[in-house]
């Protein structure tokens, strides 16, 4: 990626100073409290009974005159959209993390049991706690730790830049690029997300038959999508290579089986109308058929919401022409590491309940890459002081909004624009003259 060795700060940068006043912060917000714990029970309320009344709206949509079923078929679609955005972004999401492992630890019964990592959303819970394309254990292992460890090289496995390489060259017109993007906000959970983070688990699996036999011509660094069903498989056969192509068959027909009880899920509205008009208990102007279509339509419709609401709080967070990528790995809380996290992402506006939950407690991602085991209560005690630290050290902060974020992410995809390269931020000789320093005052 980079030709020589190039750095963004300059020698002058204190790199154990920065470290210190951002654990000095961390220190600062404290552990988390039984208010947190308050915090997360309503988050879930509200997504419960979001959800549950969308598809109450669904059902009487389904069941109403043309002018009705529109309304309330899409009050339904919105409301199960956003429901689901907020179980995972907001609550599988910190969860997920260990946002509440501590709090299990300090109020044992502030919590269920199950809002601890590695047990949320796992095995049938899955079907109780956060049921979305993507198996939950796959994203932990994509997200939770190839994504934060390896922000912005080459094997963060969401790097937009390099999974849309492909995009870039293809010999297309720059308009229907971006109309390509467009048609992929409505449909990148299912079409991206969820081959590629099942991709990353079966390589984390190295015993499996799968890691073993990962064809040796594809880079394990590549994103694998729904398209590459059929392209893999193909390109194998052509090749001459049939125990590739019977690879990739057995690759996706595993990864079907993950996705099957969300599409049972999307499917599934469109069933109660048909249920109840075979039990004669059908109660709507339309037939129990109409209403099956209706139904499933307003179904596909909230997914596809679902996907877009997603795409423009996550997609975007750390794609910019003004956010750096890199050729060198770091250690973990190291100085280099705790810059990543704001040279390679980008906040959204935050501060308050109502601006939050709409960004999913996305929007606070450069504290969120610092230490990702917090929970939202903190990260917004946290996020002004990170802001101070990094204006104090002269270390960028970007905080914009999610629309715009958006745009300049796609301008990275289609080429109209590129992040910024260096081999890392901090140089050499800034560590060995801040040691130097130390020295120096514990001396005196």
């Amino acid at each position: 990626m980079c030709k020589s060795d190039s750095y963004v700060l300059d020698e002058s940068f204190n790199p154990e100073e920065f470290v210190a006043d951002i654990k000095k912060a961390k220190a600062a917000v404290g552990e988390a409290t039984e208010e947190d714990a308050q915090h997360l029970h309503r988050l879930v309320l509200i997504s419960q009974v979001v959800l549950y009344g969308g598809h109450i709206f669904l059902l009487l949509g389904a069941a109403m005159p043309s002018m009705a079923a529109l309304l309330l078929c899409g009050l339904g679609a919105c409301m199960i959209a956003f429901a689901r955005c907020m179980k995972w972004a907001i609550i599988g999401h910190h969860v997920s993390h260990g946002g509440y492992d501590s709090l299990q630890k300090s109020h044992p019964n502030a919590l269920p049991a199950h809002y601890k990592r590695g047990v949320f959303a796992i095995g049938v819970r899955r079907f109780f706690d956060w049921l979305d394309w993507m198996l939950p254990q796959a994203w932990d292992v994509e997200h939770n730790k190839a994504h934060h460890y390896y922000l912005s090289e080459e094997k963060d496995p969401d790097l937009v830049e390099h999974n849309t390489a492909m995009l870039r060259t293809l010999p297309l017109p720059k308009s229907m690029k971006y109309a390509f993007l467009l048609l992929w906000v409505f449909t990148w959970k299912l079409t991206y997300y969820s081959p590629n983070t099942y991709k990353e688990l079966v390589l984390s699996e190295k015993k499996g038959w799968l890691a073993r036999n990962w064809p040796s011509w594809t880079k394990k660094t590549d994103p694998v999508t729904v398209f590459d069903a059929l392209r893999m498989p193909l390109e194998s056969l052509l090749s001459g290579k049939v125990m590739d192509a019977f690879f990739w068959l057995v690759f996706f027909a595993q990864w079907s089986t993950a996705i099957f009880p969300m599409l049972i899920s999307v499917l599934l509205p469109a069933a109660w109308p048909l249920l109840l008009g075979r039990a004669g208990l059908w109660f709507g102007a339309t037939t129990a058929g109409q209403a099956a279509i209706r139904a499933l339509i307003t179904s596909l419709v909230a997914d596809m919401l679902s996907n877009a609401h997603a795409f423009v709080i996550i997609a975007c967070n750390h794609s910019g022409g003004d956010l750096y990528r890199y050729s060198t790995s770091c250690k973990a809380y190291s100085a280099e590491f705790l810059l990543r996290c704001t040279y390679s992402s980008a906040n959204f506006e935050c501060g308050n309940d109502l601006i939050d939950i709409v960004y999913g407690w996305l929007n606070y991602q450069i504290e969120h890459h610092m230490y990702p085991d917090m929970t939202p209560l903190q990260y917004r005690k946290f996020q002004p002081l990170v802001k101070s630290i990094c204006k104090k050290h002269g270390v960028m902060y970007v905080q914009q909004n999610a629309l715009k974020r958006t745009w300049m992410m796609f301008q990275v995809a289609v080429g109209d624009a590129q992040m910024k390269r260096c081999t890392a931020l901090v140089p050499p000789k800034a560590y060995e003259k801040s040691k130097i320093e130390t020295s120096a005052e514990e001396s005196g």
